[in-house]
């Protein structure tokens, strides 16, 4: 999906990064919610960084469970992030047996998404392009707060808010940990990775 395409960082710390979404095609997976609640309960059992959905929030908003015990029928997609590619392997080895027959879509780099799905035994479907950021880049924030605003792929992790947590961090007045759960926050759907951006915060603290 196109909110996960955009994330931009080096190859270290993308290797880290690995969104996952299942969603229902609507007149072919309807009455399905128990298929996707299926898949984030699979995807559960590893130590995922995030999950939720559009409409309840995410890890740090909503609990896990009550996600996985909802009646709604209307959810339209749920998310998860991975950090491990051996992790999200395995996670797609069960997939593969659980033969759901539901839409999941995996982001990340190719070379590495590619391996695990031969891994898994897994064709790939399809693959999209994200073609980069065209226009007037110098109006953009920093290359740092850009690899953490760009986890985000609704905006509603503001380059500016990041900028300002990065700068609470180096002067010490927030940890790199806090600082990457209240940019989480804002993440409704659950793709940002908490994880990753504690760790590029950390490496401000360092410099």
């Amino acid at each position: 999906m196109t909110h996960m395409l955009h994330r931009q960082g080096t190859v270290e710390n993308l290797a880290e990064d690995y969104p996952v979404l299942t969603i229902r095609a609507r007149g072919y997976n309807d009455g399905s919610l128990w298929r996707m609640q299926r898949v984030l309960e699979m995807a559960s059992r590893y130590p995922i960084a995030n999950f939720g959905d559009i409409k309840n929030g995410a890890k740090f908003q909503v609990p896990l469970d009550d996600i996985l015990t909802s009646s709604d029928e209307n959810l339209p997609i749920l998310h998860m992030v991975f950090t491990n590619r051996d992790d999200l392997a395995q996670f797609m080895k069960d997939l593969k047996t659980a033969d759901l027959g539901i839409s999941v879509v995996v982001s990340g780099l190719f070379e590495e998404i590619f391996r695990c799905c031969r891994k898994a035994g897994i064709t790939p479907h399809t693959a999209n392009y994200a073609l980069g950021v065209l226009g007037r880049t110098e109006r953009l924030p920093s290359r740092e707060a850009l690899e953490i605003a760009t986890m985000c792929g609704h905006s509603l992790v503001p380059g500016g808010l990041v900028e300002k947590l990065m700068a609470d961090v180096r002067e010490g007045k927030v940890s790199p940990q806090k600082a990457a759960q209240k940019l989480a926050k804002n993440c409704l759907c659950g793709i940002f990775n908490p994880t990753r951006a504690e760790k590029i915060l950390e490496l401000l603290v360092k410099r």
